[in-house]
């Protein structure tokens, strides 16, 4: 079995059974760092992961994950959860600053949701910011082209007449 563990707020691994014991031999992983393996669905602290690790005893047996589910499962690297931080201050300032500010939040929060290693909720966060950026740049396009019709077009069709 291969894990993962953080250390200075990144993922390390994957790394050897026989490794991984070693690491928690010379206390590079304690009862608290956040390790994950195929087994598990997400981050957990070693003692709720493999307690019997922490005291050095013999691992239970870890139920398997069908391979289908194994991707969606692997830990996530913080670039690859993207936070939209930048088209949100696009949006923000060219096209709708009220929902680009919501957008703006949310994408603030993913990559510290990455460190602390919360996968989902960091992936949710990704998700609203995303579709809060593309309600605020719709709306934006929407408000412009009503703009240029009232300020433009109409005038310059009174004008004809």
């Amino acid at each position: 079995m291969e894990w993962y563990y953080q250390q200075n707020d990144a993922a390390q691994g994957p790394v050897s059974e026989d490794i991984f014991r070693a690491k928690i031999a010379d206390g590079t992983i304690g009862p608290d760092t956040l390790v994950w393996h195929d087994g598990i669905t997400e981050w957990q602290p070693l003692s709720v992961a493999a307690p019997s690790y922490v005291g050095g005893g013999q691992p239970p047996p870890l139920p398997s994950m069908p391979a289908a589910n194994r991707a969606s499962a692997a830990p996530i690297s913080p670039g690859t959860v993207p936070n939209h931080l930048v088209g949100a201050i696009l949006v923000t300032v060219c096209c709708c600053m009220p929902l680009g500010v919501v957008s703006i939040l949310y994408a603030a929060k993913v990559n510290g949701l990455l460190a602390a290693g919360k996968l989902k909720d960091a992936q949710d966060a990704s998700k609203n910011a995303s579709t809060w950026m593309w309600v605020a740049f719709g709306i934006g396009i929407v408000s412009n082209l009503i703009w240029i019709i009232f300020a433009i077009v109409l005038p310059v069709l009174a004008e004809m007449e």
